[in-house]
């Protein structure tokens, strides 16, 4: 065992911890090429005092059930004690919005390993889910409502994640629409890749983010907290309910904390506009057919990126130039063995683009935000995930003694959801709908032995 914890440590701190080393980064380059930033009267009215009946509903937002911190405390027992507690808490929560310090003992981060596979063998296997104390959570839901009043102005159409009034949806449509006809050669030659990024949250530059916010005109107060916020982080790893090593972050955004995912969309945005202001700076670039007059260049829901040009290969040079320039500002690779591309029949330089981007070829239909996307008509063969997915879900439950009811309720709240998400993208084939069907009459009415 003290083997196995030791190589969870070493793992994760090599992850995430280091020696930390401030380096310059300049993005100003960027400034006429960005969707939007921000005014003076915007910034400063992200940064105001918080009030503290603010802070208190924000602390009861936080669902009681959640997993607590170092300290141990869910909010469950700050809501119950709220009589007792309640103003110490919000003199706490207040003081660091007043001042922008933070005691290290407040963002103190459990990681908890999850398996990204269903036989993990080796550390790499699992993904470091970040557990926080309650008061910390409380700090980052309060800034991340403030950056939602100006998300939508800040992040291009293009990406939809985590981007209020914007929805997954239109990524898939959209791109299901750009791949129509690629398997017809009388079209023009196109090019969509599939981009992967490795460890995207843990990988990202903290310098390079804050740069971003400034870029962006936050202003310097705000940014402070952010900072501090990312910056005091230390980590111990949580093993089969006890607790090893410790040591302090040094880059990247944590799994878990409310604030990252906004803050990754924010350095997505960065992407985009890198890849704007290069083919805005290169005549030789042409567009994927049907882009041009909405300007579209990628699709980006997270960490989940398409880009789309014509298959020439100048315009392939553009986007590999670019790709290699934000890996240099952001700490973020592209990983070349799960990243793909996807040419058009009419591509005649098929060799020639996949020597020059290194990714693996692929075919539609390929798998994205876990839906296919196809250049035709939805076959039940391209509904074989679906399926799958249904069935290794009543394998899971068949064993497990339900009645009439519990398995009307599992049907309708759970199986049911997961053929409406694909339905709102796809009309589903009849044969598909049917066989659906049969599985959930047959766990309906299924009784055990014994």
């Amino acid at each position: 065992m003290p083997e196995v914890t030791g190589e969870f440590v070493a793992y994760f701190q090599s992850l995430l911890g280091g020696d930390r080393q401030r380096r310059s980064i300049d993005l100003s380059f960027l400034q006429q090429s960005l969707q939007y930033s921000l005014s003076h009267e915007e910034a400063e009215m992200l940064s105001t005092s918080v009030s503290r009946t603010e802070i208190k509903e924000t602390m009861f937002e936080i669902v009681e059930d959640s997993a607590p911190g170092p300290d141990g405390y869910t909010s469950a027992f700050f809501k119950a004690a709220w009589p007792i507690v309640g103003n110490d808490i919000v003199n706490a929560i207040d003081d660091f919005f007043k001042t922008g310090k933070l005691l290290k003992q407040v963002n103190a981060t459990v990681l908890a390993p999850i398996p990204k596979v269903q036989m993990p063998s080796h550390v790499s296997d699992y993904r470091p889910i970040s557990c926080y104390n309650v008061l910390y959570k409380t700090i980052t839901k309060v800034i991340v409502k403030q950056m939602q009043r100006v998300l939508y102005k800040l992040i291009h159409y293009s990406q939809n994640a985590f981007v209020p009034g914007r929805n997954i949806y239109d990524n898939i449509m959209l791109a299901q629409e750009l791949l129509a006809g690629y398997n017809q050669a009388s079209l023009p030659p196109r090019c969509t890749t599939k981009v992967d990024l490795q460890k995207a949250y843990y990988s990202v530059e903290r310098d390079f983010f804050l740069e971003v916010l400034k870029l962006f005109n936050f202003s310097p107060r705000f940014i402070h907290w952010v900072d501090q916020c990312v910056t005091t982080a230390s980590f111990s790893i949580s093993l089969n309910g006890s607790i090893y090593g410790f040591f302090p972050g040094a880059r990247g955004l944590r799994q878990g904390d409310p604030m990252s995912p906004y803050m990754f969309v924010l350095v997505m945005e960065i992407w985009h506009t890198l890849l704007r202001h290069r083919v805005m700076n290169a005549p030789q670039f042409q567009f994927h057919w049907k882009c041009r007059e909405l300007n579209i260049l990628n699709l980006s829901f997270a960490d989940d990126i398409l880009l789309f040009c014509k298959a020439e290969m100048q315009s392939i040079q553009v986007f590999k130039d670019a790709i290699s320039e934000f890996a240099s500002l952001s700490g973020l690779n592209v990983n070349p063995n799960k990243s793909q591309v996807i040419l058009s029949r009419a591509v005649q330089e098929v060799a020639s683009i996949i020597d020059c981007l290194g990714f693996q070829q692929s075919t539609l239909p390929i798998k994205y935000l876990g839906v296919p996307l196809i250049s035709s008509r939805l076959t039940i063969a391209d509904c074989r995930p679906l399926i799958t997915t249904v069935e290794s879900r009543l394998a899971g439950w068949n064993h497990i003694s339900f009645s009439l009811a519990g398995r009307a309720q599992l049907i309708k709240s759970v199986l049911s959801t997961l053929h409406v998400y694909w339905a709102s993208v796809f009309i589903l084939p009849k044969g598909v709908i049917k066989i659906i069907e049969e599985k959930l009459r047959k766990f309906f009415v299924a009784r055990l032995d014994g």
